[in-house]
């Protein structure tokens, strides 16, 4: 009955391991809420609102042209952000437009790069191809403008496997996971260490304050370990949070998960993403398409353990599209 069910709206066993992932993270937001304190309807709001900018993905890429348009579409808007801001968009400034904070803007330019290769891969004209490969050169330019290294790094690292990405083998989308997970383990390392001088030249390069507040982050996990404080609580748990408006966000969107909701919750957001890149692996687009995506969601997971841009709608909503966008269980026409 399940199985028939499933087919009647287009959704294979694999979507439906996602669907059930996401559904359990929500039910696990609110019964946190409900044992400690805080209020779930953001949290809720935003994993939806993930999810449903990934089936809009899924939707676009079973058809090569509206895999093209939706790449597209992404490349202007965030453009149009960009020229709309001004030339505070350009100043490099920590609370600069369009998202009204540096690194944040980085990740975004990040993804728009990402977007762009997607056009670039995806299209046929070789004019086609060529402009897109000139914005995701433009968006290199628009991250480095942002000052952030994290972002820099990233956007580098993306046009880096654009340049090699006839050579990579398919399974390559699975270095995504390895990655995300070694630098979620040196973030833990370094909050289990602050202030014994252990990595200075990397904690110097990430921050002081960083560092604080992941071993804050793990002594409020080590005292609420299953349900958390709350959701959105972390600001009225963590000394450092409460001392310093700054530094509201524990600066890990790991650690803020599992000191506000358990580590049940982290398991969950763990097992969503290993899930996406499995849809992104066992898609039916091109192992270059796929490859892009793989690399486009590490970016965001990877930059989301070290600062709070996991909280910009934007930045989380574009990521999930891209990686629907490459996730596509039908061979694009």
């Amino acid at each position: 009955m399940i199985s028939s069910a499933l087919r009647r709206i287009k959704l294979g066993r694999l979507d439906a391991v996602g669907v059930g992932l996401a559904a359990a993270l929500a039910a696990w937001i609110a019964v946190s809420a409900a044992v400690g304190d805080g209020n779930p309807l953001p949290q809720i709001a935003l994993l939806v609102m993930t999810c449903a900018a990934y089936a809009a993905g899924r939707h676009f890429g079973n058809d090569r042209r509206s895999t093209i348009r939706a790449a597209a579409s992404v490349v202007l808007a965030i453009l149009m952000g960009v020229v709309l801001s001004g030339p505070d968009a350009l100043s490099g400034a920590p609370l600069a437009p369009p998202l009204g904070y540096g690194n944040a803007n980085g990740s975004l330019y990040v993804l728009g790069a990402a977007a762009a290769v997607l056009v670039a891969l995806s299209a046929k004209p070789e004019t086609v191809r060529a402009t897109a490969g000139l914005f995701a050169g433009v968006f290199l330019f628009l991250a480095a403008m942002t000052l952030s290294k994290a972002a820099t790094a990233l956007a580098m690292g993306l046009i880096l496997v654009t340049l090699v990405i006839r050579q990579l083998p398919r399974w390559f989308v699975f270095a995504g996971p390895l990655v995300i997970t070694g630098t979620f383990a040196v973030t833990a390392a370094l909050g289990l260490t602050h202030g014994r001088s252990i990595a200075p030249s990397l904690v110097d390069q990430l921050s002081e304050r960083r560092s604080q507040l992941w071993r804050e982050s793990i002594e409020i996990i080590a005292a609420n370990p299953v349900f958390g404080v709350g959701p959105g609580m972390f600001a009225h748990k963590s000394p450092t949070a409460m001392s310093d408006s700054d530094a509201r966000w524990a600066h890990s969107a790991y650690f803020q998960v599992a000191t506000e909701l358990g580590v049940v919750a982290l398991v969950l957001l763990g097992l969503l993403l290993l899930w996406v890149f499995v849809a992104i692996y066992r898609s039916q687009q091109s192992d270059r398409l796929a490859i892009i995506g793989a690399a486009a969601v590490t970016a965001l997971a990877v930059h989301a353990a070290i600062d709070y841009i996991a909280h910009f709608p934007a930045v989380v909503a574009i990521a999930a599209l891209l990686a629907g966008l490459t996730s596509s269980r039908q061979a694009p026409g």
